[in-house]
């Protein structure tokens, strides 16, 4: 259903105050991370349904026996070492049957600065259907001043998987790759468009080349996103054929890694876009780290932030409550027996009364640790939904004036189109002109930029830039960024000499030369604040490459920018320099990446 006005956010700028003020709540300065790292939902098919729970408990004591714990999976509360305590809640329906089962892990690791860690199973099985799921989360609740980290799954998802058969659409999950031969491609198309498949797909083409670095990736990549998407590994005589088979926009080269979203549309020149591409090169090069963790990091995000089933997400097991009924029925027939019943009765009434009391303490102590934890992840849901709404409102405004554009410039093609047919050129009007499509990746825009722009110096930090490629919005910012240096060329093209444009590169998108390459003025700034510009640390950032002949000390600070994006916590930015008028009579772009710090960040 479509918002009401009414219901709609405002597009009015933010007021100005600190960023931790928002609506009268006093926020804290430092950001709260949502502390659910990893998840994973396992739908159990219907002929293993009845030996779920055992096998969910036989899988938890192979865990915790592997950490040298004991294993105590009776219900109730069980502090196995001074780090570590168990938590065990089982739920029956009325006629006995079980109905879920959850296994609660926590590790305190306060001492070493390490934080708390809690890692849950929960299963759950509704009797009337065949629905029935395990689930594990894992969080890490950082120790004050730090932030959470990203782990690999536990080892448990991988004796969950290997016991149960665990599919994704046509996809058996497992915590190594799948294997395809130049027979094999049909299934992995088959896979790939499957209209069910709910997990990401990650297809990594060997090298034409053995690569031990390569095969250690692709090692932890697989280790990485087990219980979370489905890892494929393509031999290098079947790449043709599923380059054939994928099209242009979908294919991949020997030695990329790349992430296909559920809702492939091999038809769709615009679907390409939407699947993460990494390329050989990228992935050899040494300043590219940790490539196992930002590959893994959209399904991670996609686990994380999908609903669970209702069958999970809303199970209900008995709590402290139920102890609490256990201890004022212990204490009332204690009362009862008091004066008819012998010494040793009583003794034995008042034991019982006691280990009662203790195990409601346990309880208590336990769900007051809970609770603190579940407020920590409260707050950071709350970081959140905070982002998501910034972000939901620059959109609507980004999009409005998108439109508002788009529709000034159909008007203006139709205007034209109409006066070279009164001219007599009707084939002329109806020609649109051949345009080079946009890429998909930072990495492709490197590959493409140096030849295509002759009227820049390219100083940025190529790295740098494609580093940006680890975001969802990736590839819409590389389209973006082409943009902007398409524009930036053409106002090189046309300022250099003497008789070139006289203006700013402001003043050349707002005067909109005919035939010429131009990007929105409201997002062009040639000088930043007086802030940035006397600040020692905010203008050192902006210090970037130039040719000596420029600067004898090959930098200099670099205040014209264009923002590519407005909202959010790397909102990039592209820094450059104008040097038409001087030695190289070209414009040097000496920063793409994100926003640089200034005092509103800082």
């Amino acid at each position: 259903m479509r918002p009401t006005p009414l219901a709609m956010p405002s597009r009015k700028p933010a007021p100005s105050t600190p960023r931790w003020v928002r609506d009268g709540t006093v926020r804290d300065e430092r950001r709260v991370e949502n502390p659910l790292v990893y998840r994973t939902v396992l739908p159990i098919p219907e002929d293993e349904r009845e030996q779920m729970f055992a096998g969910a408990r036989a899988c938890f004591t192979s865990w915790l026996e592997s950490k040298g714990l004991a294993t105590q999976l009776s219900s109730g509360v069980h502090r196995l070492t001074d780090a570590y305590t168990l938590t065990v809640t089982d739920s029956y329906d009325t006629v006995g049957h079980q109905t879920a089962l959850r296994l609660r892990l926590r590790e305190s690791k306060e001492e070493e600065q390490g934080g708390t860690w809690q890692t849950t199973l929960t299963s759950a099985a509704d009797h009337e259907s065949t629905a029935a799921y395990v689930g594990v989360e894992l969080e890490h609740h950082p120790s004050p001043g730090k932030r959470p980290i990203t782990p690999v799954p536990p080892r448990l998802v991988r004796e969950l998987v290997d016991h149960f058969t665990v599919t994704d659409g046509p996809i058996r999950l497992s915590w190594v790759p799948h294997l395809i031969g130049p027979d094999s491609v049909g299934l992995l198309m088959s896979a790939l468009t499957d209209s069910s498949r709910e997990l990401p797909m990650v297809l990594a083409a060997e090298p034409s080349n053995g690569d031990s670095a390569w095969e250690k990736l692709l090692t932890r990549v697989a280790r990485n996103l087990v219980g979370i998407a489905s890892v494929f590994r393509l031999e290098r005589e079947a790449v043709p054929a599923f380059r054939e088979a994928a099209g242009e926009r979908h294919d991949i080269f020997p030695g990329q890694i790349r992430t296909y979203l559920p809702g492939v549309a091999l038809d769709s020149t615009e679907d390409g876009r939407r699947h993460r591409l990494l390329t050989y090169r990228r992935l050899s090069d040494p300043t590219f780290r940790n490539a196992d963790v930002r590959i893994s990091r959209y399904p991670r995000q996609h686990a994380v932030t999908t609903p669970q089933p209702a069958l999970l997400a809303e199970t209900a097991f008995p709590g402290i409550e139920e102890v609490l009924k256990g201890l004022r029925a212990a204490r009332s027939q204690t009362a009862e027996s008091m004066g008819k019943e012998t010494v040793g009765s009583l003794r034995a009434q008042l034991s019982t009364a006691n280990e009662t009391i203790d195990k409601a303490l346990e309880e208590l102590s336990e769900a007051a640790k809970a609770r603190d934890l579940t407020e920590r992840s409260r707050r950071a849901l709350d970081e959140q939904l905070r982002d998501a709404t910034d972000r939901y409102e620059n959109e609507i405004a980004d999009h409005d004036a998108t439109q508002a554009q788009l529709s000034a410039l159909r008007h203006q093609v139709a205007i034209l189109q109409q006066r070279l047919v009164e001219a007599g050129r009707a084939e002329d009007a109806y020609t649109p002109p051949v345009e080079e499509p946009s890429p998909t990746s930072f990495s492709e825009l490197n590959e493409r930029v140096r030849e295509r722009m002759k009227h820049l110096v390219l100083t940025y930090d190529r790295s740098k830039a494609e580093d940006l490629d680890d975001d969802m919005k990736s590839s819409t910012w590389a389209s973006k960024v082409w943009d902007a240096l398409l524009a930036l060329d053409s106002y090189g093209a046309s300022s250099a000499g003497e008789q070139g444009f006289g203006g700013t590169f402001r003043d050349f998108c707002d005067a909109s030369p005919q035939g010429m390459r131009t990007y929105p003025v409201t997002r062009v700034a040639m000088v930043e604040s007086d802030s940035v510009r006397k600040g020692r640390k905010f203008r050192q950032q902006r210090m970037f490459p130039v040719p000596t002949e420029v600067d004898a000390s090959g930098r200099v600070f670099m205040e014209a920018h264009i923002k590519i994006d407005n909202k959010g916590r790397i909102a990039p930015r592209v820094h450059f320099y104008d040097d038409t008028a001087g030695a190289t009579c070209k414009v040097i772009v000496g920063y793409v990446g994100p926003h640089l710090s200034n005092t509103r960040t800082n």
